[in-house]
């Protein structure tokens, strides 16, 4: 499958990059459309693993209708075309029909299991700004809001999503159980996005394409003026540029859906695509992209269920509600065309997912990622059945694609459990050390060369890597290493990022380019923006003398595994010498010895303060504050930060918890800022300390 294309590359890699940054622990290693929910034993040298495949099935009667009471014994499964044994069953019932007595039916809803369940239903709403109006984006919060507190079980998983012209496909909420988080979010979903819209698309599609240019594309604007020149544009091209954008992203997006075990049900709020765009006289490539997006939604198991927000249509051809009722046909959704009445719509769409069974059997998997077509049949005449239409079995490291590769290194970064792999977890420390765009927050890990053991060979890629609020990678840094001699060193690793001011999930990956395995490291950090007055203190970062400290270098050239020089960059922004000197990550501090710290301190551009610095300690017993030595050892001076190195000394304390209170004072001016870390002091004799 082709994801990007020349004329819009900048943008399908913008979204592979920070768009496929959603849903922790929902990807698998293939990254392949693999039903697996149970690894029954670890794979043997790559080779072969054991593991029980659940395939989710839905079966209505003649009319439409669930059928709820089949067994185990009334289905058939075939793998390639080879029968299987179902060692697993399991039903799901959502609703069922009253008596026949009775003219109207009674809905019933299934109680939360006590035990886990093998499936559950999984629903993403998706809000398309971009083919959309400003009433449709009023009216579709409002359907999603009478979804999630009509339709929505407590067992039920839920994602949000958008797309919008600016920023392409975002994943505003990963797949999560908890329904208060989604409502929350959809409350505020509205007309704060209306600038993305592609404004009545329908509309706007037939007048620029019958005024072939911009300057009659809106002949309500008057002039007195007459209008200059403007060269013709080709707006049938330009709509189709757009589109083709859009449907890569679903492309894409169906692809990373693959992973994720069971039926996907993908709940589109749009005024869809112009049919014409789609589908014009001659097929052109957005019309064969389209469709093979359509294929990879039902390979993905991904059943998109839309409402469309164009008011209501009736059957004209020239709109995007055609392509939207086609989508939901050929992905096995529903459709519907009105979005003033949405009750109905949310009814079916519940209807249609309530009701579904789960077979499971045991299969061996080689890594190979060859494809599994899969069957599913029912003993019981007139029922129609619909399932997955296979799986891939997962491959080697060495034989992903970038993209898979990509979305592996997510999963790695975002998940707590990746599906993977139990990574390697180790500490890191995210530190803001500046207020400008460049330069402005320093990543600072040791890596854990006695944990590693055998998870990471010769070759490994180090990347540390800053991800926004909505998961989307802002900054990311890359180098390529020789771990072979680490285990005699202590290693570090410093990498400078630059992102703008905001709140950040900070991450460093190690992962061995020839198996794939990982360790991770992960904290958060926030950013502040530019100060136009006063003084602000930045978290310190304590380092250690450790004149045998090994370098890694994310922020720039990549050092070999046996040297133990750094670039002088290095020297220069954090004011100590890396030669003589290692982070020290541990929040621990040894009485009656010294400590080191870096310290950074933003200040107004153009300012030329002259700051002070006194450190305490905190008791928080007897709220005492008991002061420190403080000696600056180095400083220095950029536009808008001042960075101290400095030696303080630890008094005498009982061993406890306590907290380092650090002040700075500009003598010039006289702003004061403060900063507070808490830390435990223990005696200096325990290894590892700070004190000499």
């Amino acid at each position: 499958m082709r994801i990007i294309r020349g004329e819009i590359k900048k943008f399908s890699l913008l979204f592979l990059i920070a768009g496929l940054c959603f849903f922790p622990g929902s990807f698998s290693q293939s990254g392949s459309a693999s039903q697996d929910a149970v690894r029954l034993q670890k794979p043997l040298q790559h080779e072969v693993t054991v593991t029980l495949k659940l395939i989710q099935v839905y079966v209505t009667d003649k009319n439409g209708k669930p059928v709820i009471d089949l067994t185990k014994d009334d289905f058939i499964l075939y793998d390639d075309g080879k029968p299987q044994k179902l060692t697993e069953f399991e039903k799901h019932v959502l609703s069922i029909s009253a008596p026949a007595a009775r003219a109207e039916e009674r809905v019933v809803q299934t109680p939360v299991p006590r035990s886990p369940r093998l499936l559950n239903r999984k629903f993403f709403l998706f809000f398309d700004f971009a083919y959309n109006n400003p009433l449709g984006v009023r009216k579709m919060g409002e359907a999603a809001r009478h979804f999630l507190e009509t339709q929505v079980l407590p067992t039920d998983e839920v994602g949000v999503l958008s797309f919008s012209l600016l920023k392409l496909l975002q994943i505003n909420l990963n797949l999560t159980s908890d329904h208060r988080k989604v409502r929350d979010l959809v409350s505020k979903i509205g007309l704060r996005d209306s600038n993305q819209l592609l404004e009545d698309s329908e509309d706007a599609y037939r007048r620029k394409l019958a005024a072939g240019n911009l300057a009659d594309a809106r002949p309500e604007a008057k002039t007195s003026l007459p209008m200059p020149e403007m060269p013709e544009l080709d707006m049938k091209e330009i709509w189709r540029l757009s589109a083709m954008t859009y449907v890569d992203c679903l492309s894409a997006l169906a692809w990373a859906l693959r992973s994720i075990p069971g039926q996907k049900n993908l709940v589109l709020f749009s005024e869809g695509i112009p049919y014409p765009v789609v589908y014009p006289p001659a097929p052109n490539d957005l019309t064969w992209e389209y469709e093979n997006m359509l294929k990879e939604m039902q390979t993905s198991n991904v059943a998109i269920c839309s409402l469309y927000t164009g008011g209501i249509t009736l059957g004209d051809s020239q709109t995007g509600a055609w392509t939207l009722s086609k989508t939901s046909d050929d992905t096995g959704g529903q459709y519907w065309g009105n979005m003033y009445n949405y009750e109905p719509f949310a009814e079916k769409v519940n209807t249609m997912t309530g009701s579904f069974y789960v077979l499971g059997y045991p299969v061996s998997e080689k890594w190979d990622g060859k494809f599994h077509a899969i069957k599913v049949e029912v003993k019981r005449p007139g029922c129609d059945v619909r399932a997955p239409n296979g799986y891939s079995n997962p491959k080697l490291f060495t034989d992903y694609t970038d993209l898979e590769k990509k979305i592996n290194l997510v999963d790695l970064a975002l998940a707590e459990k990746p599906l993977s792999q139990t990574p390697v977890r180790f500490d890191m420390a995210a530190l803001p050390r500046s207020t400008e765009p460049a330069n402005n927050l320093l990543l600072a890990a040791m890596i854990p060369a006695g944990k590693l053991g055998e998870t990471l060979g010769k070759k490994v890629e180090v990347i540390s890597l800053a991800f926004n609020q909505t998961d989307a990678i802002v900054e990311m840094k890359r180098t390529e290493e020789n771990f072979a001699g680490i285990r005699q060193y202590s290693a570090y690793l410093l990498s400078i990022l630059s992102v703008p001011p905001g709140q950040y999930k900070c991450r460093i990956v190690l992962r061995d380019l020839e198996t794939g395995k990982a360790a991770v490291a992960g904290v958060s950090a926030t950013v502040p923006g530019p100060i136009a007055t006063g003084i602000k203190l930045f978290p310190p970062l304590l380092v250690k003398p450790d004149r045998g400290a090994l370098y890694f270098k994310a922020h720039g050239p990549s050092a070999d595994a046996g040297k133990k020089a750094v670039t002088a960059d290095l020297k220069t922004l954090l004011a100590y010498d890396t030669a003589q000197y290692a982070p020290h990550l541990e929040r621990t501090l040894y009485r009656g010895s010294e400590a080191w710290a870096v310290i950074c301190c933003a200040v107004p551009e153009g300012s030329s303060p002259k700051l002070k610095l006194t450190a305490f300690l905190f008791d928080k017993l007897t709220r005492d504050q008991i002061p420190m030595d403080l000696t600056v050892l180095e400083e220095k001076s950029e536009k808008a930060a001042r960075t101290f190195f400095v030696r303080m000394g630890v008094p005498d304390v009982e061993p406890d918890a306590y907290t380092l209170l650090l002040f700075a004072e500009d003598e010039v001016s006289g702003a004061k800022s403060e900063m507070a870390c808490d830390f435990s002091v223990e005696d200096a004799a325990k290894k590892g300390g700070l004190g000499r």
